[in-house]
């Protein structure tokens, strides 16, 4: 088999649930080597969502994580200690590439925020996704592609107009951005590469 386009390009992926980690599973599928990072009493919400194999609920055992999350490695880190984070923080050296999922402050508080990062990596290319975006009075809000379709009017377009809204099936927000947000951070890599 030939070299993969994306071969040697590194990601550090502390996303989770939706679109991030479909975003980094893409890349990794197209070559880039993506370390997924968990911590301990904190696993991926997938982890606990069916349908699970043998329909035996664990975390090792949950469909759609195992979906969103494969050709890539990971790495379990309690990043409430000290050598928690100075891993974290190693593991963000080694990356071409960062990318969060977190409502803003999360990264910040483990010192891996982006104006922390470009400090010590200036050539990062780092993306943060949430719902409600970096900034702005309901920045603070945690949610997912569900929520997100209903505040963005979707659901009223589905269903009979005598009935009540029934939604989109999944959260199709994140089933539909990880391609637009992956041509995005290949785009800020020809960047970096051309500057």
């Amino acid at each position: 088999m030939g070299k993969l386009v994306l071969e040697g390009v590194k990601i550090a992926d502390f996303a989770w649930v939706g679109v991030g980690p479909l975003t980094s599973q893409y890349l990794a599928d197209y070559g880039a080597t993506v370390i997924k990072v968990e911590w301990p009493g904190r696993p991926d919400t997938l982890r606990n969502t069916s349908p699970f194999k043998d329909n035996i609920a664990d975390l090792d055992r949950g469909g759609l994580f195992n979906d969103f999350n494969s050709s890539k490695r990971s790495i379990t880190l309690n990043m409430a200690l000290p050598r928690g984070r100075e891993i974290a923080r190693e593991l963000v050296q080694w990356a071409d590439i960062v990318t969060d999922s977190f409502t803003p402050g999360v990264m910040k508080r483990f010192g891996l925020d982006y104006a922390a990062v470009k400090e010590f990596r200036p050539d990062i290319v780092y993306f943060s996704t949430c719902m409600m975006g970096q900034t702005g009075p309901s920045s603070h809000l945690p949610g997912f592609g569900n929520l997100l379709s209903a505040l963005a009017g979707w659901v009223h377009l589905t269903g009979w107009p005598d009935r009540e809204p029934v939604g989109p099936a999944g959260a199709w927000t994140d089933y539909m951005s990880h391609k637009v947000l992956a041509t995005a951070l290949l785009a800020a890599l020809s960047h970096r590469r051309r500057t």
